[in-house]
């Protein structure tokens, strides 16, 4: 560290005397520029000043609970014409042994499956929110579902669903879990099956 600091200095001096006084060329200015921070406080005031700051602001929570209220459907998701199965496994490499600050190992380099150490007991339902029949069904299973057991849209108004059942309806939010399960289509369930998440799809008659 003090080889470090001693580097410093000596490029510091170094600038320093390489600064030599070249004097002045030509005519000088006052800097008559603006600061940039005094510019945005004025602007912003003006905005305040006309009303126009109000209006921003009913605009972006108008967005906001828009957003909220209509979440977009995502891409790529249709509804499931016949059955299917697919399987997920959650298995990752571990590149390097883990130590814990003490030194002692924690868990060697390899390859580990995270349902050996952790079941997955529950059952995801995904389903199309806008689907009227999609939804009737997988309230069902909810409620007769031995499982735990959670309904995740991929469209629809999950806020008014959750009003209308009493029961808590989720959002995939940006395709997480349908991305990471390698869902396309709906209604489709993913449970644990072994060591991994067994996906069926499950098509709805007269959709």
């Amino acid at each position: 560290m003090k080889n470090v600091f001693l580097l410093l200095s000596l490029l510091m001096c170094e600038v320093t005397i390489s600064a030599e006084n070249l004097g002045v060329v030509g005519k000088t200015y006052p800097i008559i520029e603006p600061d940039l921070i005094d510019v945005i406080k004025g602007k912003a005031q003006n905005l305040i000043d006309n009303g126009q700051w109000a209006k921003i602001q009913e605009q972006t929570v108008a967005r906001t609970k828009d957003k909220i209220l209509n979440p977009p459907s995502l891409a790529g998701i249709t509804d499931a014409k016949e059955s299917a199965t697919h399987y997920f496994n959650p298995s990752f490499y571990l590149d390097r042994d883990l130590f814990d600050p003490q030194g002692r190992l924690i868990a060697k380099r390899g390859v580990y499956n995270p349902l050996t150490y952790k079941p997955f007991q529950s059952e995801l339902i995904f389903i199309n929110g806008a689907n009227q029949k999609q939804v009737n069904w997988a309230v069902n299973r909810f409620r007769t579902n031995n499982k735990k057991t959670k309904i995740i849209l991929t469209a629809g108004k999950y806020i008014d669903l959750d009003k209308s059942y009493k029961i808590w309806f989720y959002y995939d939010q940006n395709g997480k879990y349908t991305s990471k399960l390698g869902i396309t289509k709906v209604p489709s369930i993913a449970y644990q099956d072994g060591k991994q998440i067994r996906i069926d799809e499950i098509p709805m008659t007269g959709q």
